[in-house]
Order: structure tokens, then C-alpha cells, then sequence
């Protein structure tokens, strides 16, 4: 299987975004990316896993992983059913217009819910924040990844700690999974949720 991740090192993810690259943790030189999404994994703040994790690999397929871990978080309602189908929409054909509607969406939410989110991360992948017509103020690098990961930890939120600790977790691992080449649902098979995650470039 392909590897999706487009660094060779964990070092080089860091100074692509040197926004956040003190929120990466501390990175052994020569580490591969996922030796050090490991090491992320054993901390207690899941934020610079999930953000490593989305920022190593390319801003579609980061978006696609986030899609797979709302719907494997078993998150669900009417503005995150909404929300997803406009950014699986976008992964499935990444025009402006997917991107712009994602974008709409997620403004009409006010930034609420892994819905806008996932919607947002879309959106910022590339292209220009400001409306159509306007001056291009171009979204940051990382601006992207960053709301991957707060739609991922949104969608874990639970009354059970435990059961959060388990969307996490699992979050990660189809990370590892989807990174390797696979298709990131392997994880959370094993997940008693309400949604069974899939593909959000199937038809």
C-alpha cells in the first residue's frame, strides 16, 4: 500500500508549519512521522496528535481522515449530518465550488460543532478566506490541519471519559492505518458506535 504522509521526517512537518510547530512536541532527529505520532499518542492532551497527524498528510486526504473519525466518533445530528456530506462532497471533487459551499456552511454555524469544522478544514485547504469577488486573503498552511483536529475532538466529546479516551484512541490509530495506505476504518470497527465510518470518496 502507498504511503499518504508527503514528509519523510517529523522534523520536516514541523518546518512546514512553523505556526505550530512548538504545539508538535518535542522531535527526535531522523524520526519518521509515524514514530513520532506514537510518541504523540501516550500523551494525556490528544490536540498535538491530532493536529500532527493532519498536518502530515495532504490537506485532501487530512480532511478525508477527519470525515472518517467524525462519522467513526458516532457524532451525529442535523448540522454535522450536513456538514459532512458538503465535505465529503468537496474530497470527492475539490473545486471552488465544494469549497466555497463548505466554507458557507460552516460560517451560517458559527464555527459549532465537528460539522462546521470538518466543513472549515475543507474550506481552508486553499483558495482565499475573503468572499468571491473580494481581495484573496489566503488561509494560513496550517489553518487547514488545525481544524481537522478540533472537528476530530469535538466529535469525541462523551459524558464517559472512557468512551472519549476510545474515539481518541481510535481517531489516532486510523490515522496510522489511512497514513500507511489503508482505508483509516479498520480502527474503528472494533468502536460500538451509532455510525459506522466510511469513505467519504465513495460515491
Amino acid at each position: 500500500m502507498e504511503n499518504r504522509i508527503r514528509f519523510t521526517t517529523a522534523a520536516q512537518v514541523a518546518e512546514a508549519f512553523p505556526e505550530v510547530a512548538d504545539d508538535l512536541g518535542d522531535i527526535p532527529e531522523g524520526a519518521s512521522p509515524l514514530d513520532h505520532l506514537a510518541t504523540l499518542m501516550d500523551d494525556e492532551n490528544p490536540m498535538p496528535a491530532l493536529t500532527f497527524a493532519a498536518l502530515a498528510l495532504p490537506k485532501r486526504e487530512a480532511v478525508w481522515w477527519g470525515c472518517l473519525c467524525v462519522r467513526g466518533c458516532g457524532a451525529s445530528g442535523p448540522a454535522i449530518d450536513e456538514g459532512l456530506r458538503l465535505t465529503e462532497a468537496w474530497v470527492r471533487s475539490p473545486e471552488e465550488a465544494e469549497r466555497r459551499a463548505a466554507g458557507e456552511f460552516a460560517e451560517q454555524e458559527y464555527f459549532e460543532g465537528p460539522g462546521a469544522w470538518i466543513a472549515f478544514a475543507a474550506f481552508t485547504t486553499s483558495g482565499s478566506l475573503a468572499p468571491a469577488g473580494l481581495q484573496s486573503v489566503p488561509p494560513g498552511p496550517e489553518l487547514s490541519g488545525r481544524a481537522v483536529a478540533t472537528a476530530i475532538l469535538l466529535a469525541a466529546e462523551d459524558d464517559d471519559p472512557l468512551a472519549r479516551l476510545a474515539k481518541l484512541r481510535s481517531a489516532l490509530e486510523s490515522a496510522k492505518d489511512f497514513a500507511s495506505g489503508a482505508d483509516g476504518t479498520g480502527p474503528w470497527k472494533s468502536l460500538t458506535v451509532e455510525a459506522a465510518p466510511r469513505s467519504a470518496a465513495a460515491g
